[in-house]
């Protein structure tokens, strides 16, 4: 169920205002490899009037479950930043951009602005492109498959040997003995 904020009303006598709630999780119709066992996301947000448009400030307190991209286990990660955006009354021209412009984001309706979809897409850009359950993990054994970080192995390196172009001087040896 989104959440709708009516920017023109709220700001109509103030210069800025600030709330602080609990979104569910599941309201913010995330991709299905996200979950939570938290079932809200806490939301701290000001919104101070500006010339153009709204300066949003999102603190996001949440906590989302990620499988690891090395060892393939489930792991939760506590989803903790602020972010800063412009929502912008004017629509961009042509021309080039500047570093400004890639905060800001167009705001069609001030009286049915969308909460749900800028918590989605924040949530989106703080979760990492490479989740690791820790920065040592070992991951997954190429060879036979097992977890390293409960059962290190040497497969590889016994691979290793074995195809190199040394292993017939091994054979040599062990002939000799």
């Amino acid at each position: 169920m989104p959440v709708f904020i009516n920017l023109k009303n709220e700001l109509k006598d103030e210069d800025y205002i600030e709330r602080e709630f609990d979104i569910p999780f599941k309201s913010l119709e995330l991709p299905s490899e996200y979950s939570s066992e938290k079932k809200d996301v806490n939301v701290h947000m000001f919104i101070f009037k500006e010339k153009d448009g709204y300066l949003v400030s999102l603190s996001i307190k949440s906590g989302i479950q990620l499988t690891c991209d090395r060892c393939l286990e489930p792991f939760n990660m506590d989803l903790e930043g602020t972010s800063n955006v412009f929502l912008s009354k004017k629509k961009l021209e042509g021309g080039e951009l500047h570093e400004d412009d890639l905060i800001a984001r167009y705001l069609e309706d001030e009286e049915h602005f969308n909460l749900t979809e800028l918590l989605r897409e924040e949530i989106l850009l703080q979760t990492p492109m490479k989740a690791l359950c820790s920065e040592s993990c070992q991951g997954i054994c190429p060879v036979c498959g097992s977890n390293r970080n409960e059962n290190p192995c040497d497969c590889e390196k016994k691979q290793r040997r074995a195809e190199s172009p040394f292993a017939k001087l091994q054979e040599l040896l062990e002939k000799k003995k």
